[in-house]
């Protein structure tokens, strides 16, 4: 059976000034991917790929109908602002969500060059994209995939700080069990529990928790938020070997902080906004 969501897919890091931005995830220790570029979006990305997932960091280079929420949204600030979530297809997705009261917005095609053993290739890409009125504090999106081996290769998912993939994303909400009923709306009934105060919302693959900001500076000390008010906050990341990540990191001159053994936090200063929390 075909799925409208079947887990995250990647995630979105907005950054005003994209050229400092990758020079700070090279010295975090990821393969930075070349810069892509979306035309008709405005928009230019670089990669963090991994084996079956990624996330990209994401800056304004045109300004165009397409990226007029992205440029006011920046206005706070850059960070962690979107979960693009997979799919069986994104004509699937956009029925679904319709069906379930979301108002998604029509799919829409973009591309973006890519250069794979040496020749220029297409990444296409469909997204249906929410509204403002439905967005349970993240910016979710379906992305189809029409030509994932353009995007997911095995050289380019080997990282100098052995990251492997996503872990999941923490988002800052003051009441979070009011977004339960939105948030079935995506993963199915039962997909948000209540943990504490918080909740963990099951999206099929990697878990979305969501904290109140005390129960954000309990779990993540010696972190402040970028933003105030209710956002995505932080990226967690699974690598092969925290030891290695956190010797390359102290190498790079990387400021870090280890609440317990098995975290390690990059406080937003040194990411462009983002809160990155590496786990093994």
């Amino acid at each position: 059976m075909k799925r409208p969501v079947k887990g995250l897919d990647h995630v979105v890091v907005m950054v005003d000034g994209i050229d400092a931005a990758q020079r700070a995830y090279e010295r975090l220790g990821f393969q930075v991917q070349p810069r892509g570029f979306h035309k008709k979006l405005g928009t230019a990305n670089h990669l963090m790929i991994f084996d079956t997932d990624y996330f990209e960091i994401l800056g304004i280079v045109e300004d165009t109908p397409f990226n007029a929420e992205r440029r006011d949204w920046l206005k706070g600030g850059g960070g962690l602002a979107n979960v693009a979530l997979a799919t069986d297809g994104a004509d699937i997705a956009f029925e679904a969500f319709k069906a379930v009261g979301l108002n998604p917005d029509a799919p829409l095609a973009f591309d973006r060059a890519v250069e794979v053993a040496g020749r220029i290739e297409h990444a296409q890409f469909r997204t249906v994209r929410i509204p403002k009125t439905n967005m349970p504090v993240v910016g979710f999106f379906v992305c189809e995939h029409v030509t994932p081996q353009f995007v997911y290769r095995g050289e380019w998912a080997k990282h100098p700080n052995a990251a492997r993939g996503i872990a999941g994303v923490t988002v800052i909400a003051e009441q979070p069990a009011n977004w339960i009923g939105e948030l079935e709306k995506y993963f199915g009934p039962g997909s948000a529990r209540r943990e504490g105060d918080g909740l963990v919302v099951d999206t099929g693959t990697q878990p979305i928790r969501y904290l109140t900001r005390k129960g954000y500076g309990v779990r993540y000390p010696g972190i402040t938020p970028v933003r105030p008010g209710d956002h995505p906050a932080l990226l967690s990341v699974r690598v092969a070997s925290l030891a290695a990540c956190e010797a390359l990191l102290k190498k790079n001159g990387v400021s870090t902080m280890k609440p317990d053994a098995g975290r390690l936090l990059v406080p937003p200063s040194e990411a462009a906004h983002l809160t990155l929390e590496f786990v093994q």
